[in-house]
C-alpha cells in the first residue's frame, strides 16, 4: 500500500512539475510587448524587452507604410522587376504599401546615405494602369521622375541615384490613371 501511495505522490508531483514548466494548451500565450518607440519592428519577430532588435537597413529609411508579408500580385511583380531594372541591388527597405485612387498622390520620405547608389521602384496592382514616381532632393526640387505609361516606375534608371552628403529625399507616387494598391521599395548597392 505504501509503494502505491508513494507511485501516485510521484506521478502527482512530476505532473505538477511538468504541467507548470510547459504550461496548459488552456492558457493564452503570453501578450506581445509593444513596440519601442524609435526602434523598428521586424514583421513576424515579438518584441521582447531588453533585447536588442534588428537594425534597420543602412543607407536609406523610408516612413510611411506597412511592410508586405508574403506572395501576391505586388510582391511577385516587384521580385521580377527588381531582378529586371536592379539586378545585383539588395533591398535596402521592406515593401511598403498603399491604394491609391485616380490622380492621387501619396509620399515617402528616404533618408539616404553616400557611399551607396540607390534605385526606387514602384509596382502598380492589377486596376492600375499607370504610376508615376517622382524624387524630390532635400531642397524641395524634383531631381527625378518616371512618368512613362505603365504601372512599374523606376527611379535611378537614367541617372544614378548616388548622394553625396546624407539627406530625406521624397519619393511620391502618383496615381495617373486606374485606381488600387501600389508598392514601393528602394533597392541600393551591396
Amino acid at each position: 500500500m505504501f509503494c502505491s501511495q508513494s507511485k501516485h505522490a510521484i506521478f502527482a508531483i512530476i505532473s505538477l512539475t511538468l504541467l507548470a514548466a510547459c504550461g496548459s494548451r488552456d492558457q493564452p500565450p503570453p501578450p506581445v510587448q509593444p513596440a519601442v518607440p524609435g526602434q523598428p519592428v521586424v514583421p513576424g519577430q515579438p518584441v521582447v524587452p531588453g533585447q536588442p532588435m534588428q537594425p534597420t537597413p543602412t543607407g536609406v529609411q523610408i516612413v510611411p507604410g506597412q511592410p508586405t508579408a508574403g506572395a501576391d500580385f505586388i510582391t511577385t511583380n516587384m521580385t521580377t522587376r527588381q531582378t529586371q531594372f536592379a539586378p545585383g541591388m539588395v533591398a535596402a527597405t521592406p515593401l511598403f504599401r498603399g491604394t491609391l485612387m485616380t490622380n492621387g498622390t501619396q509620399d515617402f520620405q528616404a533618408i539616404l546615405q553616400p557611399g551607396k547608389c540607390f534605385k526606387i521602384i514602384g509596382i502598380g496592382g492589377p486596376t492600375v494602369t499607370d504610376l508615376d514616381l517622382y524624387l524630390f532632393d532635400p531642397n524641395g526640387a524634383q531631381v527625378q521622375q518616371d512618368v512613362a505609361t505603365d504601372n512599374y516606375p523606376v527611379l535611378g534608371m537614367q541617372n544614378p541615384i548616388c548622394p553625396t552628403i546624407a539627406g530625406s529625399y521624397r519619393v511620391q507616387v502618383k496615381m495617373y490613371s486606374g485606381q488600387g494598391e501600389f508598392g514601393v521599395q528602394v533597392f541600393q548597392t551591396p
